[in-house]
């Protein structure tokens, strides 16, 4: 017997009911189940071009089709439930994930290796654009070489030392934990939000904020303001446009080397709709 996609032994089925078997529901009419095979049997007599069996092909081959488009749906949609359940097993695409690494809530993966799984669809590493089967337990949108060179940087210190940082869009979340992070290497960090009252609340509440507190600045600024944004430009350079950022001045003159990290949204004017 030649086992076929449709046949029982496709599916496990054997006479004494495997209870691997799939269950169906109710069937077609044994009686009219009969006259359909009858009449496609009658088919072999008549002529191939003969109205009825053109109608009858037509008919045939409709179903052909629907049957093909369910079954590559139903592929698809394994594949589709396959790869969501590899990326939810990591700690950066759980669904469940909860994570505030300002309060020391870190993501964590529920995959025991450091591969959560192997896609069905490869992917495109986020930073390398190289294509990925292979999801890191951490990162689920890194190849594993840019997920190993991540994972060796994440907690990687450095001493900022006299060093002055500006922050845009530092009270929460990401902006925050990297104000923090410079702060705790040394860093006097000038912070920029819409809500400096808030801002300041959450910074204090930091238990070790004694040691860096006074190294913080938090300006209240909207960034969508140009005006706004000259200014603080202004107050930060201090004696006007610099020749370089590694060349800008302190209040005595000597050379002041600034980091700056943009986490401001970009304001879109109509005009630049069009």
């Amino acid at each position: 017997m030649t086992v076929t996609e449709d046949s029982p032994a496709a599916f496990g089925d054997t006479p004494d009911g495997d209870q691997d078997s799939p269950v169906f529901g109710p069937g077609i009419d044994p009686d009219r189940m009969a006259v359909c095979l009858s009449v496609l049997d009658e088919l072999d007599k008549l002529d191939v071009d003969h109205p009825d069996a053109i109608a009858v092909r037509r008919a045939t081959a409709g179903i052909y089709r629907t049957v093909k488009q369910r079954r590559r749906q139903e592929r698809r949609a394994a594949k589709t439930a396959h790869d969501r359940a590899v990326t939810h097993a990591t700690a950066t695409g759980s669904a469940e994930r909860i994570d505030d690494e300002t309060q020391g809530l870190l993501p964590s993966s529920s995959a025991t290796a450091e591969i959560a799984g192997i896609l069905q669809r490869p992917r495109s590493c986020y930073i390398c654009k190289t294509r990925y089967v292979e999801v890191d337990a951490f990162y689920h949108q890194l190849c594993q070489k840019c997920a190993a060179e991540n994972r060796a940087r994440r907690d990687a210190r450095t001493d900022l030392t006299g060093r002055r940082a500006l922050l845009t869009g530092g009270r929460a979340k990401i902006g925050m934990y990297i104000a923090l992070r410079l702060l705790r290497d040394g860093a006097h960090t000038t912070i920029t939000t819409r809500f400096p009252n808030d801002a300041i609340r959450r910074f204090k509440a930091m238990p070790d904020s004694d040691e860096w507190i006074h190294r913080l600045k938090i300006v209240g600024i909207d960034l969508r303001d140009p005006a706004q944004v000259v200014a603080l430009a202004d107050s930060v350079v201090g004696r006007g446009p610099a020749r370089h950022p590694d060349q800008q001045r302190r209040a005595d003159g000597t050379p002041l080397p600034a980091r700056v990290q943009r986490a401001d949204r970009r304001r879109v004017r109509p005009a630049a709709r069009r």
